[in-house]
């Protein structure tokens, strides 16, 4: 289903023209830093990227990602291994699902290299080195869940630039930012879908403080990483921007077990600096147009408080 509308011609499912243009731009940004024909997998897990909408809701939260996993024991030891540290036995699903995001979001602690020197590698070579951008962390998280028989796909917010993740736990699928260490909850105190977020970005606004405690910034904010309002600018940033009614979201499946089907080279600078750099101005022309927050582009603008809820 939607075969025509998924990968590269996946605004095809959008009828908001600035929308439209936000996931050309996104995709023009992709080629610019990673190369259009050999960008590896970066660029490859795009062919299977749906967004999600009204359109496509039902079918992404039936039959799109399967249920069944296909992962033979032993074909990565070493994710296995990074598993067993962090899950006991008698956990939950979502139990164990936390327990993963909070691994990947400490995952710069781990490694033995700063992760912003250079990109790319597999799975085994994110934890490595300590990758952490959302990209490379959520193609982790989304295989280490996997590993612990845990259904789980990619979430991109492509005007906003960030990407994500959805697990499935005890039967819901539940949003989570393996990143950030963000796994918000709905109304009644279950998981909440990434479409839930999108129908409702408030919730960010009704999360209660175990929610809360697992947030991290993944560098310095307001010149210091412990201010008090770094946490609330996540959040925040969450509901307005990549869960806000005009981004152009997307779900897509990337399998532990088809490792053989994408290549994952490495890189430090841009395959196209030009091409890139118009993209990139492309893009910020483009959020002002669908009414950004001006805190997105200067997070020193943002002084909110959000709710917390006991």
């Amino acid at each position: 289903m939607f075969e025509k509308e998924r990968g590269r011609n996946q605004a095809a499912l959008i009828d908001n023209p600035l929308i439209r243009d936000g996931v050309k731009f996104w995709m023009e940004r992709c080629f610019g830093f990673y190369g259009e024909q050999a960008g590896g997998v970066d660029i490859e897990v795009i062919a299977d990227q749906i967004i999600l909408n009204e359109k496509t809701k039902d079918y992404l939260y039936s039959e799109y990602t399967p249920k069944t996993l296909k992962y033979v024991p032993g074909t990565r030891p070493m994710l296995e291994q990074i598993v067993r540290e962090n899950i006991r036995e008698g956990m939950s699903q979502r139990e164990k699902a936390l327990a993963l995001m909070r691994r990947c979001r400490d995952n710069a602690a781990h490694g033995l290299a700063r992760p912003n020197l250079f990109y790319g590698g597999h799975e085994e070579d994110l934890l490595r080195r300590g990758a952490i951008m959302c990209n490379e962390i959520s193609r982790v998280f989304v295989c280490l869940c996997q590993i612990a028989s845990i259904p789980a796909r990619l979430h991109a917010a492509h005007i906003s630039g960030h990407m994500m993740a959805e697990v499935l736990t005890d039967g819901k699928w539940g949003w989570i930012d393996p990143m950030m260490g963000i796994a918000p909850v709905n109304d009644k105190d279950e998981p909440a879908s990434a479409w839930e977020l999108k129908c409702d970005p408030k919730l960010f606004e009704r999360q209660p403080r175990r929610i809360w405690e697992d947030v991290r910034s993944p560098g310095p904010l307001f010149g210091d990483a412990k201010h008090p309002l770094a946490a609330h600018f996540i959040m925040a940033r969450n509901r307005d921007c990549y869960h806000w009614k005009n981004e152009a979201i997307a779900l897509g499946n990337y399998f532990v077990w088809e490792h053989h089907k994408y290549t994952y080279p490495w890189r430090i600078d841009p395959a196209d600096p030009a091409r890139l750099a118009k993209a990139r101005h492309d893009e910020q022309l483009n959020r002002k147009k669908l009414g950004w927050v001006d805190y997105y582009y200067d997070h020193n603008l943002f002084n909110e408080t959000l709710p917390v809820r006991d």
